[in-house]
């Protein structure tokens, strides 16, 4: 499935990140959110459907290329005010073309005081998936 697509069925609403995990010997990159919720609805709205709720579910992103966090400093750790993807221009090697995509996600952080700021992180990727962390490694579609 599209990335574009795929995102249309992920509702992050008033959901908070909880860690943003880099590794980049595999070019991964996940993003622990405190509940992800998915849309099933032909609507395109959540309707507050539960069924396939992932508690500390991961967004893994693959395949990472770059990751920027804007502005520097501030540790993303609180509501994820939105997140989009756009594709970018294929990527080629030797190995044949694939397209990448930049998945943009404003996350806020507050700071012990409370103080809040908003967090622009942009991941060049070739795609996304969920994982339950209980069953690690298992790509949900």
């Amino acid at each position: 499935m599209e990335p574009k697509d795929f995102l249309k069925t992920v509702y992050l609403g008033d959901r908070a990140c909880k860690r943003l995990l880099i590794d980049g010997w595999n070019g991964r990159i996940e993003l622990q959110v405190d509940v992800i919720s998915r849309v099933r609805d032909p609507s395109g709205h959540w309707n507050f459907y539960t069924d396939e709720d992932i508690n500390d579910g991961l967004i893994v992103f693959s395949n990472v290329s770059s990751i920027k966090l804007s502005p520097p400093g501030p540790v993303p750790n609180d509501y994820i005010n939105s997140f989009e993807v756009h594709p970018l221009d294929e990527k080629c090697d030797a190995e044949g073309c694939k397209q990448l995509y930049v998945f943009q996600l404003s996350v806020s952080s507050v700071d012990p005081q409370g103080n809040s700021r908003e967090v622009c992180i942009d991941i060049v990727a070739e795609d996304v998936h969920l994982e339950d962390p209980q069953h690690p490694g298992v790509v949900i579609p």
